[in-house]
């Protein structure tokens, strides 16, 4: 009976055990399936109900996921957007990002972004565009100028079934395990001004001339004689030419890829921007989950490491010899100027290591370097190129301009590194095409904000709000985004006038009034910018575009290649295309001829 009595009990005891670990997981389940749920309901209908932007008048869009990004985004489209926009609905409204729960503010409103983009503390890119470039080239200083919102249309291939509908989005932003800590970045800009000082951008004038010259035998030699070529293709030259400028003037490093396409590291970073952005695209997958490209890499994936492998190793070189060569003594011994000598020795100059970047970092700079001394510069001049073979008469008057300040043979070998760049830089019209072609084409089309807790954003001009009501200020919540519409800025019609969106270098002499309060670093246009994340490198970059205008310019003359229907791009920059070519990479071709007075 006992023995009967004690099975029973155990028994019991076990079922109730069974059941208890039923019930765990049940709860378990019932609790993950409820959070799930949860999170669905705020990110989806709660927290779009609550959105201040929903106050603010806007575009309409169709659809669960209908959207604005393809208007806004899209450099073909983009101004007559803006444009439209502006004139009915005022100078800040509401845009769509990935569907109906996910409204963003977009504004054409000087005050509003001048806060935006000056309260770092407040306003941070988004860490799903600063990922997507970081993959490719590291976290430097560069990377949080360069590191605009990347909507699938843009990151995808043309035949994506994704690219009418998806961006890459999230409602709370930058996690530390992501991204650099906010004060990084400062710190990572102290240790670098140096190295852009104004008495170090003018020690580079050399290496500009000399590349220029190099560009400019190169292309004598393509368009004369029996084999000269139809067209040459502005992107792939002067990319070439631009690389060899940042090889010398960034690290005493010797490319030569004006002559031959050889060098390891150059090849590995053309491979690996070729590979991600015109053949197969980024997975929006692998950019919130890393780990899927470790379980499931793709080419893309393969080619990337490949090349980060290579770029590291021999910027891990350049750097320990550098600082071997600063820890001897020997520094000073080849009187570098490079940029990466000067930032070692801003950045070992400093005694406390609190105030010092890692090997690390400067490694990021090395990769970031390539990517902004390089193709930035180089695009912003194929895009000048084009306009001045699209309007020959102001082509004559810059030539006519450069040859005069020359004595008539400004393409000449005589002393042609010796030049003082004080000429170059003083010649007037030469001043207003280069900031005219920034203004009307800036390479970086666009950026974004995430804002960080609520807030709200004061403005110059009235806000329409969906009531009929106008106010001047406009309320926005944690993790909602704002756009940054740099080219929107330099075209705005109502800033710039009715011809703001024609390549009018003269409009420099007489500027409107409302210009003067516009926000950028540069002339008051946005192409690099503005506050303490705008682009650093911007007098290297257009020191450089001056002299390989002054001397190409004076060499040749330029005309569009007939036939050829080009179209702009936004990947990462603004890029060139043939159309109806995209797979076959950045392209813009120009019938160039040797200049015979």
């Amino acid at each position: 009976m006992a023995s009967t009595v004690q099975d029973f009990v155990l028994k019991s005891a076990d079922n109730l055990r069974q059941t208890s670990w039923s019930l765990y997981l049940v709860s378990g389940v019932v609790g993950g399936v409820a959070y799930i749920v949860w999170k669905i309901l705020v990110y989806f209908i709660i927290d779009p109900w609550r959105s201040p932007l929903r106050n603010l008048i806007g575009p309409p869009a169709k659809g669960f996921f209908g959207n604005h990004m393809e208007r806004i985004m899209n450099p073909m489209l983009s101004a007559a957007a803006h444009d439209e926009y502006v004139k009915q609905y005022g100078r800040s409204f509401r845009v769509r990002g990935f569907g109906w729960f996910d409204d963003r503010l977009l504004t054409l409103d000087p005050r509003a972004m001048s806060y935006v983009i000056n309260n770092q503390s407040l306003y941070e890119k988004p860490w799903q565009s600063q990922r997507l470039i970081s993959n490719l080239i590291g976290n430097g200083i560069y990377l949080v100028f360069l590191s605009e919102e990347l909507p699938l249309t843009y990151i995808y291939p043309e035949d994506c079934w994704l690219r009418k509908a998806c961006t890459t989005r999230s409602r709370y932003a930058l996690p530390n395990s992501i991204i650099a800590p906010a004060n990084e970045p400062r710190l990572q800009r102290k240790v670098m001004n140096p190295a852009f000082s104004h008495q170090n951008m003018k020690a580079y004038s050399p290496i500009f001339l000399l590349k220029a010259h190099e560009l400019r035998r190169r292309w004598l030699g393509l368009t004369t004689g029996p084999n000269a070529v139809p067209t040459v293709d502005m992107v792939h030259w002067i990319s070439r030419a631009t690389f060899d400028v940042i090889g010398l003037a960034g690290f005493d490093y010797v490319f030569d890829a004006i002559k031959h396409e050889d060098n390891e590291v150059y090849l590995a970073y053309k491979e690996m921007f070729d590979i991600a952005l015109h053949q197969h695209g980024v997975r929006l997958i692998s950019i919130f989950f890393p780990i899927v490209d470790t379980l499931f890499p793709t080419e893309a994936t393969r080619v990337v490491k490949k090349s980060h492998k290579v770029i590291y190793g021999v910027g891990n070189q350049l750097v320990q010899d550098k600082k071997r060569q600063f820890l001897e003594g020997k520094a000073d011994e080849g009187n570098s100027k490079s940029m990466l000598s000067l930032l070692i020795k801003s950045n070992l100059s400093n005694t406390i290591p609190e105030q010092q970047i890692t090997d690390a970092d400067i490694m990021d700079q090395i990769n970031t370097f390539f990517f902004a001394g390089s193709d930035t510069t180089s695009l912003a001049l194929a895009w000048t190129f084009l306009l001045l073979a699209e309007h020959p008469d102001m082509q004559t008057q810059l030539r006519e301009e450069i040859l005069a300040s020359s004595g008539g043979h400004g393409h000449e070998d005589d002393g042609e590194y010796e030049l003082d760049f004080n000429v170059i830089d003083n010649l007037p019209y030469l001043e207003k095409v280069v900031k005219e072609s920034l203004r009307l084409i800036p390479p970086v089309h666009s950026s974004i904000r995430v804002a960080l807790q609520d807030d709200v954003i004061p403005t110059q001009y009235p806000v329409k709000m969906t009531d009929g009501s106008e106010r001047y200020s406009i309320p926005i919540q944690k993790g909602q985004y704002v756009h940054v519409p740099m080219e929107g800025f330099n075209l705005d019609k109502n800033v710039w006038g009715e011809d703001a969106w024609e390549f009018k270098p003269d409009r420099w002499d007489h500027l409107p009034e409302a210009v003067k309060s516009q926000p950028g670093l540069y002339q008051n246009i946005m192409t690099f910018s503005a506050g303490p994340r705008s682009c650093i490198g911007m007098r290297f970059s257009i020191m450089e575009m001056k002299t390989f205008l002054y001397v190409l310019v004076s060499a040749f003359t330029f005309e569009p290649a007939p036939g050829v229907l080009l179209y702009k791009r936004s990947l990462v920059l603004t890029r060139p295309y043939i159309r109806g070519r995209f797979k076959e990479g950045s392209q813009l071709p120009l019938v160039v001829k040797p200049y015979h007075p």
